[in-house]
């Protein structure tokens, strides 16, 4: 499901309409969800949404700025950075990890000072972030770089039909609401922790 075919779903099985509550408050409901989701997955299987972007060094340039927002790649826009793992530099044809760096506010510091240019020497491995939903996402990106994870956008509008029930009170089939979203994450965790590990790299530049 894309985000309003979710929308359409939480609408349709709580008999909820628009002017009770917008589209905006729902996608605010759907992307604290969201988030959850992401979280539970980070916990669940920390390597799941592992990445790593690449930048060039600049000759006498010690200090380089980590990009926490999303960038347009193409047609879409990509998360960038949420936790970093290390940092690698160019050794031939491979990326190989250092310990001469450190990391204040959004920028990381080299411990050594550059001699010469360098294209794509610097490489950040890290944990990649999500974006807001919003209301015009298609079912790609939702899990972006994941297709596997597809067919579990159920779990989030589970999880919206959950805060509509609750939002008009209705706690009896909030719950039964809940009760689904939780066995269909349940599913999707099992999936993740069972399957063969698959990292998707996507060289990004800044």
């Amino acid at each position: 499901m894309n985000v309003k075919e979710i929308l359409k779903y939480a609408y349709g099985e709580t008999n909820t309409s628009q002017s009770q509550v917008s589209e905006q408050k729902a996608i605010e409901k759907l992307n604290k969800i969201y988030k959850k989701l992401w979280r539970a997955i980070v916990n669940t299987q920390e390597d799941y949404f592992w990445n790593y972007w690449t930048t060039d060094i600049q000759k006498g340039a010690t200090e380089y700025e980590i990009q926490r927002k999303e960038a347009q790649v193409g047609s879409k826009l990509i998360p960038w950075i949420a936790k970093i793992r290390e940092v690698q530099i160019k050794s031939g044809e491979k990326y190989e990890s250092f310990e001469a760096w450190s990391l204040a506010d959004n920028h990381i510091i080299l411990d050594f000072i550059p001699q010469k240019d360098e294209e794509d020497w610097l490489r950040i491995v890290g944990i990649q972030a999500i974006n807001d939903l919003k209301l015009t996402d298609e079912e790609e990106m939702i899990f972006p770089w994941h297709e596997d994870l597809q067919e579990f956008t159920t779990v989030l509008a589970k999880g919206l039909e959950y805060e509509l029930w609750k939002g008009k009170h209705d706690f009896e089939k909030a719950n039964f609401a809940m009760q689904e979203h939780q066995a269909e994450l349940q599913d999707m965790i099992r999936f993740i922790t069972q399957r063969v590990q698959k990292i998707y790299f996507t060289k990004l530049e800044y």
